[in-house]
């Protein structure tokens, strides 16, 4: 058992493991594509030690928490932040960090990107120089492409080496494709989903919406957040160290890492990827703060700044990106003012923008609802009673816009509803597996609910069709089941709105 007065030295030993001298380089974790406009990308990688995570069959660590004055066991639960426990976490004999179920531990090394236009000759690949990754920042490197052409297909490689001057050690290839020019007549397509709990996932392999969305062949994927859990399972995040460990051995599934090296992602976070359900600013579980949440978060998926952004695709959609952890207000803060989940700057800066857009169809992606209906006892969003001053605010302005959908993630369970006031549409994408679906009881749909589907999980898509001689753009947004099967479709065309 680690005992308390080795506490402080968790961190260093996780390190000591991942820099043991290697000639090895691998790409467990493989690369993902984030942040695509039209003329740049975020190219992330991260070197490991070995090849593949380790299987789900190896060892896993007890991880206990303890109250900080009076040393008695407080028992984990999921869901729960525990700011007074210090956390004991004991391996096996003979594990580690690295060795144990579904790990695929960082290493140190070189690594470099090279990308060039689908179909160019060899002599076109551009190359960046080598770059060491941070062992830092979990062993990862961020590449920033630029000077890109619009509405292009690339393919890209990803090579990693163990030290400066070895050989190629190991290569992974894949591609993107970069957002038309604002003023192109073009079409587009996209995916949504949200909430993957990894003990729930629905494959050995991962999770079945992966290949489902893939082989719609989007232009871009949207993960609203909850990526990972780190507060659910037998391993809870009560350091840095294990909440790596949560985006390692959930990224070093198959289908995640073919999906990500082909498809280029906008990654927002929500509670559980942060640090516990419902989880505010001023939480912490064990070791485990919410300021290192929002940093291992930035490490882990390359996010622009800041956290809240548009991004226009095309002449007929442009999509925002809502933030709603970073600048929430505190329990402290919300007795003596009204409580916010945006913040006023990035209203005013949600104000501005949709004022200033002049796309055909604006999407608006929610970490958590706008409209909901939502469960009673639930208290974390828009739809919930605690945030319904500047839910009724946040309402108002979106409805002053034509033309404008809301798409949520965190709910596990997949519905449309619209605003009764306001007549504002939201549609919720559902849990990424079916095990992992559940929280809405009520069979039968409410007045405002257009659709309503339980206890199964999916996702969402999205198509944008420019105008014909016959007809006017539309929007089409697509419920999918997680086989990708078409279970809710609704069409709007700019005509009608």
């Amino acid at each position: 058992m680690i005992h308390r007065h080795q506490l402080a030295s968790l961190p260093l030993l996780a390190l000591l493991v991942s820099v043991a001298p290697s000639t090895r380089a691998h790409q467990a974790t493989g690369f993902k594509l984030t942040e695509p406009t039209s003329s740049s990308i975020t190219v992330w990688t991260r070197i490991t030690r070995d090849a593949d995570r380790i299987s789900d069959d190896g060892p896993l660590p007890i991880t206990q928490l303890f109250d900080r004055t009076s040393g008695k066991e407080t028992l984990l639960k999921d869901n729960a932040a525990y700011p007074q426990a210090r956390p004991v976490i004991t391996y096996p004999p003979g594990a580690n960090l690295g060795s144990i179920r579904g790990a695929a531990l960082g290493a140190p090394g070189q690594t470099r990107v090279r990308h060039r236009p689908v179909g160019a000759p060899s002599s076109l690949w551009i190359e960046s120089p080598w770059r060491d990754v941070d062992p830092a920042r979990d062993f990862t490197a961020t590449f920033a492409l630029s000077a890109l052409a619009p509405a292009t297909r690339y393919e890209v490689a990803v090579d990693d080496r163990p030290r400066a001057g070895a050989p190629v050690a190991s290569t992974t290839t894949g591609g993107f494709v970069t957002a038309p020019a604002p003023s192109a007549d073009a079409a587009a397509s996209f995916t949504v989903m949200s909430c993957q709990q990894y003990e729930d996932r629905d494959r050995p392999d991962g999770f079945a919406i992966y290949p489902a969305m893939l082989a719609l062949r989007p232009d871009f994927m949207v993960n609203t957040g909850d990526a990972v859990y780190y507060d659910h399972g037998p391993v809870h995040a009560l350091n840095v160290d294990l909440a790596r460990y949560h985006w390692a051995r959930m990224y070093g599934f198959p289908t995640l890492r073919d999906f990500h090296r082909q498809v280029a992602s906008f990654f927002m976070k929500d509670d559980h990827d942060t640090l516990t359900n419902d989880s505010h600013p001023e939480d912490r579980t064990g070791d485990f703060t919410f300021a290192d949440g929002l940093r291992v978060f930035r490490e882990q998926t390359a996010p622009s700044e800041p956290p809240y952004r548009t991004q226009r695709w095309g002449r007929h959609l442009q999509v925002w990106f809502l933030e709603g952890r970073d600048f929430r207000s505190t329990t402290a803060q919300d007795r003596t003012q009204t409580p916010t989940i945006l913040g006023p700057e990035q209203i005013a800066w949600l104000d501005r923008t949709l004022a200033a857009s002049d796309a055909t169809f604006r999407v608006i992606i929610t970490p958590t609802p706008i409209v909901g209906p939502d469960r009673p006892q639930k208290d974390d969003n828009y739809s919930n009673q605690g945030y319904s001053v500047e839910g009724t605010r946040i309402r108002a302005l979106l409805a002053r816009t034509p033309n404008l959908a809301v798409i949520t993630g965190d709910r596990h369970w997949q519905y449309v509803s619209r605003d009764k006031t306001t007549g504002i549409e939201e549609w919720s994408v559902g849990a990424a597996t079916d095990a992992h679906a559940g929280g809405w009881n009520e069979e039968t749909p409410r007045p405002e609910h257009r659709f309503l589907r339980i206890k199964h999980g999916g996702f969402l898509s999205g198509a944008v069709a420019p105008a014909t001689a016959a007809a006017t753009a539309s929007l089409t947004l697509r419920l999918h089941d997680t086989a990708g099967k078409i279970v809710f479709e609704s069409t709007r065309s700019a005509a009608t709105h």
